[in-house]
């Protein structure tokens, strides 16, 4: 329990009408857990508006709102608070209400298309490793030391977070490493947290049915680094385009921009690539090398652990360690992650959703194929595309498996309430007609699945991708049990 005078003293708002001396019990933002006690925010939603259910939770009990506009209910025992952005203010009221718990953690939050996970994962283990208590919250799950618990958005909202944060500070966390989506950024959900490292890895094409250009989708990213705290540091992939935009007129000095080419601050060097991970050198400030040593299929998985070295080495951390560590690094669940099945041919589960992503993964399975003396076997890849998502990018990733893969396997993702083989039809319009007969249809994913293992043999490599860790499929508005890995498994 607070009083409203104690919350209200960090809170943005322009009026209040009503009494203040009030006793909270809990903060509420869906309409229907609110009850007598309860403080309701009323935040305008894509699909929904709080604002039309303010006088159903006044019915409930509620005696307190926070909303953009206030309505026309005459009745003094109401109290209003109007904000500007509700979104802001509900963010502010949970840091309030769960104590600032990250005013005692480090936090480090990581954004860009593709990356975060695995570089969220690296970091926990080379901080636990070392005997730093660290935490993790992205699209995998919210891991305090040994424990997980479900996440359902790569970063919850602000009531979730806090009381997860909150959590991590009562049992002992010194590192909060945290994925940080745009869509996150674009809707408040981290305001409040004063970050101590914030990383960019990339930005590619996702998200322009939320973002609709680019440009739009750059500048929530770069939102996580206006939060950064005065003395915090700036980690950027300084190959990236948008990278100088990114670090444009940020407050710290402290930026690290970590690429191949010349002019970064830490440069990746001598790749070499195989089938059981990758070798590289990182060359710091022009004088210092470090030796690499990662069980991490791809190229693109150099880039991730570059940038958890370098995030862990401005944090002041022993280099020699870290090299220790990432040699047995297992990097994050369904991400290139590699089973040996029963015709020894190779399978990886990845997340891969974007074109960027799939790109890279099919690249580096290839590049990989090829060091290993293997350029002849072949590369299988088996994906689909979400529904109720981004369309533009279907026939793009059609064109790039079909162009990069010996054999292509269309098939469902979570089609939600689109009809699959409309989706599947997008990814094939992208398909050139010369590559059309290295293409089958197979809309039942582990019916899909299972023609790749029939038609493999040893020592080819099939990358199912798309879903990496996911347990589920969403068709229609239900969530039913599958799992990539899991199938693949019954082919060990």
């Amino acid at each position: 329990m607070k009083k409203l005078t104690e919350l209200i003293k960090t809170l943005t708002y322009t009026n209040i009408i009503g009494y203040t001396d009030i006793d909270i019990f809990s903060i509420e933002q869906d309409s229907r857990e609110c009850k007598a006690g309860s403080l309701f925010v009323a935040i305008r939603g894509t699909n929904s508006d709080g604002h039309k259910y303010i006088e159903n939770v006044i019915r409930q009990g509620t005696k307190v709102i926070v909303c953009e506009e206030i309505p026309t209910i005459n009745d003094k025992n109401i109290t209003f608070i109007m904000v500007d952005n509700s979104r802001l203010a509900l963010a502010e009221l949970a840091h309030t209400w769960y104590n600032f718990p990250t005013r005692e953690m480090k936090v480090i939050g990581i954004t860009g298309t593709n990356g975060k996970t695995t570089i969220t994962f690296l970091i926990k283990s080379i901080l636990d490793s070392i005997g730093e208590k660290a935490a993790i919250i992205g699209t995998t799950g919210i891991y305090i030391g040994n424990q997980k618990l479900p996440a359902t958005h790569t970063t919850p909202g602000p009531l979730q977070l806090c009381s997860y944060l909150s959590q991590m500070k009562s049992e002992g966390v010194k590192y909060v490493v945290m994925e940080v989506s745009s869509h996150a950024l674009s809707q408040n959900r981290v305001s409040g947290i004063s970050f101590d490292v914030a990383a960019f890895t990339n930005l590619t094409h996702d998200h322009l049915d939320y973002h609709t250009t680019m440009e739009d989708y750059a500048s929530a990213k770069k939102q996580l680094f206006q939060m950064l705290s005065p003395d915090g540091i700036a980690v950027v992939n300084g190959d990236d385009d948008y990278s100088e935009f990114i670090l444009k007129d940020i407050k710290t000095s402290r930026k690290i921009k970590v690429g191949r080419k010349s002019g970064n601050d830490i440069i990746i060097a001598d790749e070499k690539l195989n089938l059981d991970g990758s070798d590289f050198m990182l060359k710091i400030n022009s004088n210092e090398l470090m030796n690499i040593k990662t069980g991490l299929l791809g190229r693109f998985n150099i880039d991730n652990a570059a940038m958890a070295v370098a995030i862990c080495l401005q944090l002041g951390f022993d280099k020699n360690a870290i090299i220790e560590i990432l040699k047995t690094s297992a990097g994050a669940p369904g991400r290139m992650q590699k089973i040996i099945l029963k015709n020894k041919a190779i399978a990886m589960v990845d997340y891969a959703h974007t074109p960027d992503a799939l790109e890279k993964a099919l690249n580096s399975c290839r590049e990989a194929l090829v060091s290993a003396g293997l350029k002849n076997n072949k590369l299988l890849c088996v994906f689909g595309c979400g529904g109720d998502r981004d369309k533009t990018k279907r026939p793009i990733m059609g064109k790039i498996s079909s162009s990069l893969a010996d054999f292509t396997i269309l098939t469902d993702d979570n089609p939600r309430t689109e009809d699959s083989s409309k989706i599947i039809q997008d990814i094939y319009y992208g398909i050139e007609n010369g590559e059309k007969m290295k293409v089958i249809q197979i809309s039942n994913r582990a019916e899909a699945i299972a023609y790749a293992y029939s038609i493999s043999a040893e020592s080819d490599i099939i990358i199912v991708a798309g879903k990496g860790h996911e347990t589920y499929q969403i068709l229609g508005e239900v969530k039913h049990h599958f799992d990539d890995y899991e199938v693949l498994m019954k082919f060990v």
